[in-house]
């Protein structure tokens, strides 16, 4: 498979959202106090697990590596230092409403785009904002 330059910044940024939802929820996890709010998380980070395994399956040549990992988690760290569930919400809420931004950005300015790894993006935009949805309530 022949992938145009645009094609591999998608699947690289796709990647690395999936990436970095599971490790912000991977250091909240023990921080949320609230049951139903875990099992929402937790949710979430299956649904972008099993996203990122699908995207890997298809296409295995690309880059699968976290930008910044080491900046994320500290500012993960940094910022749940003194928290509690609302503010792990709003931070989960405005990470998926970066993803969103960010894959949008990407798929328009991609006038050809193999309909497989839209529909990925797509995925992935679904999967950020029903999780925004169902964050909402903890806000």
């Amino acid at each position: 498979m022949v992938m145009k330059m645009n094609e591999e910044t998608c699947i690289e940024e796709l990647l690395n959202g999936l990436n970095m939802g599971m490790i912000a929820i991977d250091h909240l996890m023990d921080k949320i106090e609230d049951v139903k709010l875990r099992d929402i998380v937790i949710h979430q980070r299956k649904h972008y697990g099993d996203l990122k395994e699908k995207v890997v399956d298809t296409y295995p040549h690309a880059e699968d590596e976290v930008k910044n990992k080491f900046m994320l988690e500290s500012m993960i760290e940094m910022k749940t230092l003194l928290t509690d569930d609302a503010k792990i919400a709003k931070m989960l809420t405005e990470g998926s409403n970066q993803a969103i931004m960010t894959m949008t950005h990407l798929l328009n300015k991609e006038i050809q785009i193999d309909q497989t790894l839209k529909s990925y993006c797509d995925d992935f935009e679904d999967i950020s904002k029903k999780y925004i949805e169902e964050l909402k309530e903890f806000l």
